[in-house]
């Protein structure tokens, strides 16, 4: 892969790119962000995340530069990217430091492309802490600023885990440090409502629909901790993250400790729906069908 970016319209080496010291997005965190898969050379569901963002900026007040999913595209294809992800991020711009921004600023546009390994699906046994959700109360915004995710994340380097779940003061679960969570609890699936402690995530949206095609139950109910002893399986899905079995959460097992039934269907599931979207298609024989 080639080292570029894209920066105000323009594609250029990653090495040549300069941001102004005042960018909104360096001294305040006043910017937004996505992050989109890239396989077989192509954005998977780049639609979709640039609605939500679209959405996004138009909550917070920022401009939306021109343009977003042609330059997504045309960066991946300059930089020869085939697998990976694009990271795109808008700031309000650039002005004085004062916290009231001008009005009719120009947003100043980034966008990384990176090269990544993704564990197959349901292939990656994950072991999460749990952690007091002390981000804001606007999770549903993708903001740049995650000082609360950074150290949720190092909590969990610390205790030799591979990711942190946020849970409420009353213990309800609510998603990990980038992704998010489900529980199968009797033969029901439950994930937290999509309201404002939670991102929408793309991923999560997806697998609400591939549930209903499987014929499987979903309660859009907090999973709560109370609780745990009644899950018999568990999973985190996101863009980077895929589908994956969560088999242990604060040093003790989900169900059995390994990765479940329905999260290997919705993982399939997601595969194959991932597969045709970038038009390579998918053999049934290479996809489980296990009830």
């Amino acid at each position: 892969m080639k080292d570029l970016c894209h920066l105000d319209g323009r594609i250029l080496p990653i090495a040549d790119a300069r941001i102004h010291p005042l960018d909104r997005g360096f001294v305040f965190g006043d910017a937004l962000y996505e992050v989109m898969k890239v396989r077989g050379g192509r954005v998977f569901e780049l639609e979709a995340h640039i609605d939500r963002l679209t959405r996004t900026l138009e909550r917070v007040g920022i401009a939306e530069p021109p343009g977003l999913a042609d330059a997504c595209s045309e960066l991946v294809a300059a930089a020869e990217l085939e697998s990976g992800f694009v990271y795109l991020q808008v700031t309000r711009g650039v002005a004085a430091r004062t916290h009231l921004p001008p009005p009719g600023m120009k947003p100043t546009l980034f966008i990384l492309p990176s090269e990544f390994d993704f564990a197959p699906p349901a292939g990656r046994p994950i072991r999460v802490v749990t952690r007091p959700d002390r981000r804001w109360g606007h999770c549903d915004i993708k903001t740049t600023s995650l000082i609360a995710t950074v150290l949720g994340k190092m909590a969990a380097t610390d205790e030799g885990v591979d990711e942190v779940v946020f849970v409420s003061e009353g213990g309800e679960v609510r998603e990990g440090g980038q992704n998010n969570f489900f529980v199968r609890r009797g033969e029901v699936l439950e994930t937290h409502p999509a309201d404002r402690r939670i991102l929408p995530g793309v991923t999560r949206q997806l697998l609400l629909e591939f549930a209903d095609e499987e014929g499987i139950a979903v309660v859009e109910r907090a999973p709560l901790l109370a609780e745990r002893e009644e899950w018999r399986e568990a999973l985190l899905c996101g863009t980077l993250t895929g589908v994956q079995p969560v088999v242990e959460m604060d040093g003790r097992p989900i169900g059995d400790g390994e990765a479940g039934v329905w999260t290997r269907r919705l993982a399939d599931a997601n595969e194959r729906y991932e597969l045709e979207s970038v038009g390579a298609g998918v053999p049934a024989a290479e996809v489980s069908t296990e009830t």
